[in-house]
């Protein structure tokens, strides 16, 4: 027995063989119902009338009262009920700039055809900002790469390959193929997540100590910087497919790829839809990816 419930319906009927019927309990179990809540407060609420159970004047708040808890209660139910089913819903997906552009849209498309009343969220960002939004539990999941959330729970979407950008004027935009030597000591342009992740590391493994001119939190800015003939970077291949900018793209002939997926946080269960969305996502990207020259 809901006793908000059947407090409330008390008020609102004035009868207690009314409410009983109405919520299916004995008169006796709303009228000890009643004695119990008036017990807890400490103050008798209701008095007997020729119109039933009527509210003691000084009693009104006791109305709203239980109106705003019973309606929070429903709230509740209903929130939890539609987790459960997938009726409805709220998703907050943090993501990098390139998988923003080139998978996010068509994955949530398909996925909002099946399950349309499911709402986003979305945070676009750097593999840094997105890991600490996940772990203070203000994202449920993020794309980004592997080698940046060592650790969590990873589901594999899919790889992409980095890539040198030079100016059309730039030496190295003659040659078909590049290794990563002749990026040392040239001028370089650093990009949103600087050198603590992949091309950090590569750097390192191979003793690689290119002239860091500039440090651009915005990727696409950073390929604009390198059209105005400021240096090179490396950027990953995702993020270059169909850029607006007059740049060399050339493959190394090491051919450093990163892999990229969804992570969820660790030790925090996770929401149906967000475990379904999760598995929505690697289906979609077996079925699209290997379709397209991403």
């Amino acid at each position: 027995m809901n006793k908000y419930k059947t407090i409330l319906s008390v008020c609102e009927t004035h009868s207690l063989s009314r409410t009983a019927a109405l919520l299916n309990y004995t008169q006796s179990a709303v009228s000890q119902t009643i004695k119990n809540f008036e017990k807890e407060l400490g103050l008798e609420i209701f008095i007997r009338s020729k119109n039933g159970m009527e509210l003691k004047s000084d009693m009104t708040w006791i109305l709203e009262s239980l109106r705003a808890i019973c309606d929070a209660e429903n709230e509740i139910e209903r929130t939890a009920a539609s987790l459960v089913n997938l009726d409805s819903g709220l998703i907050r997906i943090g993501t990098i700039q390139s998988i923003s552009y080139h998978w996010l849209p068509g994955n949530l498309k398909d996925f909002s055809t099946e399950y349309p009343n499911i709402r986003f969220q979305l945070t676009i960002g750097g593999f840094g900002e997105l890991k600490e939004k996940l772990q203070a539990n203000e994202l449920d999941c993020i794309f980004v790469s592997e080698f940046s959330v060592p650790g969590l729970p990873f589901v594999p979407l899919g790889s992409d390959e980095l890539m040198l950008v030079t100016p059309l004027s730039h030496p190295l935009s003659n040659h078909l193929l590049v290794s990563l030597s002749d990026v040392n000591h040239q001028d370089f342009i650093l990009t949103a997540d600087g050198l603590e992740y992949e091309t950090g590391k590569i750097f390192e493994l191979n003793q690689i100590a290119p002239h860091i001119r500039y440090q651009i939190n915005e990727d696409f800015t950073a390929l604009k910087m390198v059209e105005q003939g400021f240096g090179i970077t490396i950027l990953p291949k995702l993020l270059l497919h169909n850029a607006p900018f007059e740049v060399c793209i050339r493959s190394f002939t090491e051919h450093y790829t990163r892999t990229l997926g969804i992570a969820l946080p660790s030790g925090v269960t996770p929401s149906k839809a967000v475990l379904q969305f999760r598995a929505f996502a690697k289906r979609w990207c077996e079925e699209n990816l290997g379709r397209r020259s991403d």
